[in-house]
């Protein structure tokens, strides 16, 4: 006989280890599995050592009896007189009243013989019940488990169940369910903080990603960040690692259901089974007699044809048939539950908000297999789920990384960052951090802050203590803004920048800084999209400077909302056209205009009617000619023009109709002729012409009387004419990478000369004159080595060289 505990291991050795999946009903299969496992093995005990069957002559058989054998029969010296008819024969010497019973003349050895012949006439179904009801109950057996032994679903069970372990041991885990609260004082300030930007904008404040309707609940307060601070350092680093292992578990198994479809199909496996059971177990049943007639075509060994036969265990069997029926027909049962429940409820999608399950409510949806195993295991715990949420939660992980950077940027670390940038400022970059470091709001005399690759970036109320704060930067950063937070920045920030990739990049927020004097967007946008969307300008009351650099078909029509009070409009287009440039009439106040890359063939006729504009800048274009350059004469401010980096090959003679024009940028063109009246311009003292192809300077040239910055580089100019020297004010002479071979000693008029290249020339000497010039020194002098040490040793010495 087997024992319970030797079978009890087929059913438990998956159970401790996968219990959390199976629901109820699953769970009370198993026992009705057992229960039949048990009866199974039972009924095979019984049968293989209690099965046999007890046969006799029927009563009502002729017995034909052969005289001769009978004869021999009786005086055969095998067979003691004195035995009595235990095989049905009685003692001929026995007195009368001792022979009971009807004689069968037959030998024990033939009883067995019998018995073993009409067991074999037994139906099949009676002789194999056990063994079939053990076969049965091994095959439900084999498909409840077989989920949990399959490669491609065990592996997936075992991680998520060495997740939800990691899960409830994590220190992690309680801190954040503990401080995960709905509404609090702090947040209820916010929100009146919220309601007075309101009253007083006429707008409502929209934080990053529409969070006016942000849910509260979903914020774990700050003081998680103080009273967290005790919070072991390796616990800490295994939060982070278990948030990752969380991210990466769902990803993979949320690719497939191959876990949803192998329990539907192990469960319509177990129910066509069931069914089968059920279709023809009642049918058998009947067969089961305890008295049985049979022929065992025995005739000439026993001299009886029928005999009469009792089935031991039939009354056992019967009973045990009926009972496995009813185990069958429940767990039949309970599988069209299964199937109902599989096939009613939306498995493949879970829903953490639905269920309300987790006080964190920026849970996402999980879906395919992840969601399944969700489904199960709220069917045996609902707690379960609730510690997997603070795994899930981007605000819980936000937290944890936020605890972890507080710990290690102190506020001796964080000012060992701060720098004097070239404007004299007090400047603090961040890399590559998961939110701003709370001891950076210690830091009162910081006044630019750049982040760059911060994730998950929150400015808190803390942000009010840097009373010296005018610039941001932002380079690839999410960030958010509490309401009390932006009510201080909007009066508070000077500059801002954003770099990014995506329009959700760019933060809601900036739209409602109302002191805010400059605005740089930088990012380049896919190749379809031909434009970038901005949110309504109109809170940019201060707004001078607006800075685009990224990939515009047209300019954004918000810009309009700004276009009265805008002074500096820089579009860098990345090599797209710009077209529809109308826009620019409406900007009447413009002084400076940037439209670098923008494909544009002409200047833009929108630019004529800016009376104020004194810059414009129309550098990397397609500019082949400028003739329309005539047309800028009306606009009596405009002193600086620079049209470098296009394809110009001839300047207008009409370049000289604009009086006032102190700058000109020329350089990276196709210029092989400088025109006379271009040096009849008497404002113009800055002009940088390098890079074309110019081979003669004019005589001209010496009209530049008020000329400070000259950049003939880059060209193949062979001399230079002495006129060149009549301009006095000269302060900046560059003429590298020419086919200069002599430079006449006239340049020692040039008094205010401090810089001077003459690189990359036919230069073999410098003349002795070049000492006379004052201000300039070896430091300001650009040329070849060997050339300067020309030079006599005196006029090294006064040019201060060794």
């Amino acid at each position: 006989m087997f024992s319970a505990g030797d079978v009890s291991i087929l059913e438990d050795t998956k159970q401790p280890a996968y219990k959390v999946f199976k629901p109820w009903w699953d769970t009370f299969m198993d026992y009705l599995t057992i229960i039949m496992l048990l009866l199974s093995i039972f009924g095979c005990s019984i049968q293989l050592y209690m099965d046999e069957t007890f046969c006799l002559p029927h009563p009502n058989e002729n017995e034909k009896v052969f005289s001769g054998i009978g004869s021999a029969l009786q005086h055969s010296p095998t067979m003691p007189d004195s035995d009595v008819g235990l095989e049905g024969r009685t003692d001929r010497n026995a007195p009368p009243l001792a022979r009971q019973g009807r004689s069968t003349k037959l030998y024990i050895w033939q009883y067995w013989y019998i018995n073993q012949m009409c067991y074999s006439q037994i139906p099949w179904f009676t002789r194999f019940f056990s063994y079939l009801i053990l076969f049965h109950t091994v095959v439900l057996v084999i498909c409840s488990n077989f989920c949990f032994t399959y490669p491609k679903t065990s592996s997936k069970l075992q991680q998520f169940l060495d997740i939800l372990q990691k899960c409830f041991q994590s220190p992690w885990t309680s801190k954040a369910l503990s401080t995960a609260v709905c509404v609090d004082a702090s947040e209820r300030e916010e929100a009146l903080a919220s309601q007075k930007v309101t009253e007083s904008d006429s707008d409502t404040i929209s934080l990053k990603g529409d969070t006016s309707n942000l849910k509260l609940p979903t914020h774990i307060h700050s003081n998680v960040t103080v009273s967290g601070s005790t919070m072991d350092k390796k616990d800490a680093e295994q939060a982070k690692a278990l948030f990752e292992k969380v991210r990466k578990f769902r990803l993979h198994v949320e690719e497939k259901d191959i876990i949803y479809k192998l329990y539907i199909g192990q469960t319509l496996f177990k129910t066509i089974h069931c069914l089968i059971i059920i279709g023809y177990f009642p049918a058998y049943i009947y067969v089961v007699n305890f008295n049985n007639v049979c022929e065992p075509n025995a005739l000439k060994l026993v001299t009886y044809k029928t005999f009469d036969c009792t089935y031991s265990t039939a009354r056992f069997i019967g009973k045990m048939a009926l009972l496995y029926l009813g185990l069958v027909i429940i767990y039949w049962i309970l599988c069209i539950n299964t199937i109902c429940w599989v096939f009613r409820k939306p498995l493949k999608i879970y829903s953490f908000e639905k269920r309300g399950e987790s006080q964190f409510t920026d849970i996402p949806d999980v879906t395919n297999d992840f969601a399944f195993l969700l489904h199960l295991i709220d069917q045996y715990d609902t707690l379960y789920c609730k510690r997997l949420t603070v795994f899930l939660s981007e605000v819980s992980e936000m937290k944890l990384k936020l605890l972890s950077l507080n710990n290690d940027w102190t506020v001796e670390k964080v000012k060992n960052h701060i720098k004097r940038n070239k404007k004299d400022q007090y400047e603090l970059y961040l890399f590559m951090l998961s939110g701003i470091p709370e001891s950076v709001y210690e830091l009162t005399d910081l006044q630019v802050l750049r982040l760059e690759l911060c994730s998950n970036v929150k400015i808190s109320n803390n942000i009010t203590q840097l009373e010296h704060l005018e610039e941001i930067w932002l380079s690839h950063c999410v960030t958010e803004v509490t309401p009390s937070a932006l009510l201080w920045l909007r009066n508070q920030l000077k500059k801002v920048g954003v770099k990014f990739v995506s329009r959700d990049e760019i933060p809601d927020w900036i739209y409602k800084l109302i002191q805010l004097k400059e605005l740089y967007l930088t990012g380049k946008l896919a190749f379809e999209k031909k434009g970038l969307e901005l949110e309504p300008m109109k809170g940019l009351r201060s707004l001078k400077v607006l800075y685009l650099k990224t990939s515009l078909s047209k300019i954004p029509s918000s810009i309009l909302d700004v276009a009265f009070h805008l002074l500096k409009l820089c579009i860098h287009n990345d090599k797209t056209k710009l077209s529809s440039l109308s826009i620019l009439k409406k900007m009447v106040n413009l002084t400076q205009i940037e439209l670098h890359n923008c494909e544009l063939d002409k200047i833009p006729s929108a630019t004529y009617a800016l009376s104020k504009l004194q810059v414009l800048d129309l550098k990397g274009n397609n500019l082949t000619k400028i003739e329309d350059i005539t047309n800028l004469q009306y606009l009596q401010k405009l002193t600086c023009l620079k049209f470098w980096f296009n394809m110009i090959r001839t300047i207008p003679s009409t370049i000289n109709l604009i009086k006032k024009l102190e700058f000109l940028y020329l350089s990276n063109n196709q210029i092989e002729v400088l025109p006379k009246v271009l040096f009849t311009i008497d404002k113009l003292h800055y002009l940088d012409i390098h890079h074309n192809n110019i081979s003669v300077l004019p005589t001209d040239i010496g009209n530049m009387k008020n000329m400070y910055y000259l950049d003939l580089g880059y060209n193949k100019i062979e001399s230079l004419p002495d006129q060149l020297f009549k301009c006095h004010k000269l302060m900046t002479l560059k003429l590298s990478n020419n086919l200069i071979s002599s430079v006449s000693g006239k340049i020692s008029k040039l008094s205010q000369l401090s810089q001077l290249e003459l690189q990359g020339n036919h230069l073999e000497k410098l003349p002795a004159e070049i000492g006379q010039c004052l201000m300039l020194k070896l430091t300001g002098l650009v040329i070849e080595q060997y050339v300067v040490e020309t030079l006599p040793l005196e006029v090294r010495e006064k040019m201060g060289g060794s």
